[in-house]
C-alpha cells in the first residue's frame, strides 16, 4: 500500500479523534450560531416552527382532498414527513458551507476539519428539535395514543444522523473545491423532494416499496416518521438506510483522506 496513503489515512483518522475529543467545542458554537442567527428576535428558531405549521395546516386538507384521504391519517404522516425533510435538507445545505464559512479560522489556527461539519450538523439538530411541537399539537389534536413502537424513532434519528454525516461531508469537499457544486445540490434537492414520499404516501398510490427504497432520502423519512405513526419500519428501508451508511462512509473515508489537507488552500 502507497506511504503516502497511510500517511493520510493516520491523519485523517486523528482529525476524527481530536473532533470527538472537542466535542465541547463543536457543541457550543452550534448553539452560539442559534443564539447569534435570531438575536434580537422575540421568537428565534420558532419562526420556522411557525412557518412549518402553516404550511401543514393549510396544505393538509388540500391534499388530503385530493388524494381522497383520511384526514386522520394523513396530517400527521405529512407534518412528520415534511418536517423530517426539512431537517435532512437543511442539514445538506448546510454542510456545502461547512469549511468555506470557517475559512479564516482554519487559515490562522489549527482546527479538525471534521469538527467544523459536526458543529454544522449540530445545530440543525437544534433548529429540527424546535419543530418537536408541531408533532404534539398534531397527535394530541387527533386524539393522543401511545405505542412502544415509537420509541424506534430514536435509533432511527441515529441513523439518519450518521448518514448525514458523511453525505456532509461529501457535499462540504465538493462545494469547497468546485464552488458552482452549491447550486446544483440546491436543484437536485428540489427534484428530490417531489420523488421522495414527503407529501404522498406510497402504499395509497400503489408504488412499489422497492423502487421507493432506491430514494436513500425516503428510507431516511420512513425510519422517522413510521414509528411516530405507531407502525414498525419496513425491513427494506432499515436495510437500504444501512447499506447506504456503509457504502457512504467508506467513500467519504475516501474522499477525505485524499482531500483533508488541501481543504485550507480551497477556503
Amino acid at each position: 500500500m502507497d506511504k503516502k496513503f497511510i500517511e493520510q489515512s493516520r491523519l485523517a483518522l486523528l482529525d476524527l479523534k481530536e473532533a470527538l475529543r472537542l466535542s465541547w467545542f463543536w457543541l457550543a458554537l452550534g448553539w452560539l450560531d442559534i443564539l447569534q442567527r435570531y438575536r434580537g428576535s422575540m421568537l428565534g428558531p420558532f419562526w420556522l416552527t411557525l412557518t412549518t405549521a402553516a404550511f401543514i395546516a393549510g396544505l393538509g386538507p388540500l391534499y388530503a382532498k385530493l388524494f381522497n384521504l383520511d384526514m386522520a391519517q394523513y396530517l400527521p404522516y405529512l407534518a412528520i414527513g415534511f418536517t423530517a425533510w426539512g431537517f435532512i435538507n437543511g442539514t445538506i445545505a448546510d454542510c456545502g458551507n461547512a469549511f468555506i464559512v470557517a475559512g479564516d479560522s482554519l487559515k490562522q489556527m489549527k482546527l479538525p476539519r471534521l469538527a467544523l461539519l459536526f458543529q454544522v450538523i449540530w445545530r440543525n439538530i437544534i433548529v429540527f428539535a424546535h419543530s418537536l411541537p408541531i408533532f404534539a399539537v398534531v397527535l394530541l389534536f387527533l386524539g393522543p395514543s401511545f405505542s412502544p413502537v415509537m420509541l424506534l424513532a430514536i435509533p432511527g434519528f441515529v441513523l439518519v444522523v450518521l448518514n448525514l454525516v458523511w453525505i456532509g461531508l461529501v457535499v462540504a469537499i465538493l462545494c469547497t473545491r468546485f464552488r458552482d457544486i452549491g447550486p446544483i445540490i440546491t436543484s437536485v434537492m428540489q427534484i428530490a423532494f417531489f420523488l421522495t414520499p414527503v407529501m404522498w404516501d406510497h402504499r395509497s398510490q400503489r408504488v412499489s416499496e422497492v423502487y421507493v427504497a432506491i430514494n436513500p432520502f425516503a428510507s431516511y423519512i420512513e425510519l422517522i416518521r413510521t414509528p411516530l405513526l405507531e407502525k414498525a419500519p419496513d425491513l427494506i428501508f432499515v436495510a437500504a438506510a444501512l447499506g447506504t451508511l456503509v457504502v457512504g462512509s467508506i467513500c467519504a473515508a475516501l474522499m477525505f483522506i485524499r482531500s483533508r489537507r488541501r481543504i485550507v488552500y480551497w477556503v
